[in-house]
């Protein structure tokens, strides 16, 4: 992929998170929502049928990872990270790699924080 393609691509999933998230606004409309899903689908559709379908597939996969498992994926990063160091790949190229954290970086402000240390219920 080259650089430029994944710059877009980056860019568009970018676009379309913020597009998802932005329908589960207060106040936001069934139009409204209807056009956020219809401009989402629109990204989706461009990028699943161009050649780097299966670079927006990984990313897509990544971001759901990320938000349904962020322990997982925080275990999966330190074991990729651990190999690099070692001379392996873990069977990925940068382009995943990037996905990795570009998903992990999109999911953060989304994520439930645990509470922290000496915290108690009331």
């Amino acid at each position: 992929m080259e650089r430029e393609h994944e710059e877009a691509m980056r860019s568009d999933f970018r676009e379309r998170t913020a597009l998802q998230h932005s329908g589960y606004q207060p106040g936001v409309t069934d139009a409204q929502i209807d056009e956020i899903y219809a401009k989402t689908r629109q990204i989706d559709d461009r990028w699943n049928s161009g050649p780097h379908a299966d670079q927006w597939r990984y990313l897509s996969d990544a971001y759901a990872d990320w938000r349904d498992a962020p322990d997982t994926m925080d275990r999966f990063i330190d074991n990729i990270e651990f190999n690099r160091a070692k001379g392996e790949d873990f069977g990925l190229d940068e382009v995943q790699r990037r996905s990795l954290y570009q998903a992990r970086e999109l999911t953060e402000p989304h994520r439930v924080r645990p509470r922290g240390r000496g915290q108690r219920e009331r």
